[in-house]
């Protein structure tokens, strides 16, 4: 009797932990900031899509969600992160974006994410970094 209680609290546990988890607009958006201000791409890996459009210093291409992360994180090795300014948001029908200004000790740069939504979550699928 026991047994089957503990089993059914685990797999209670379980199922709301796994439906509870959304992702909202705002959610995403803050969490991109940070993981930005730290120079974080694990953090930033995340919060990708499956497949990430990433355009960096000139090079750009479609590519899984752990290529991006590597690639962003040769980014922030080389380019440490001094200031993180919040530019421009959009979050409607047809289009979710967040731009942000990423200013380094040798270069400033201009961030730009595009944001998909998928069953309340949302993630980030194209990434330019100019």
């Amino acid at each position: 009797m026991v047994v089957g209680y503990v089993v059914m609290l685990l797999w209670t546990m379980t199922s709301m932990s796994t439906f509870a988890v959304t992702t909202s607009f705002e959610e995403v958006v803050e969490k991109v900031s940070i993981a930005l201000k730290e120079g974080n791409a694990k953090k930033m890996g995340t919060i990708f899509n499956n497949n990430v459009n990433l355009s960096l210093k000139g090079d750009e291409g479609a590519f899984t969600k752990f290529q991006a992360e590597l690639l962003l994180k040769d980014f922030f090795r080389t380019n440490k992160v001094d200031e993180l300014k919040e530019v421009r948001r959009g979050n409607n029908a047809s289009t979710s974006f967040v731009v942000f200004s990423l200013k380094t000790s040798s270069k400033s740069y201009r961030v730009f994410l595009k944001l998909l939504q998928s069953n309340k979550d949302f993630k980030v699928a194209e990434i330019r970094i100019e």
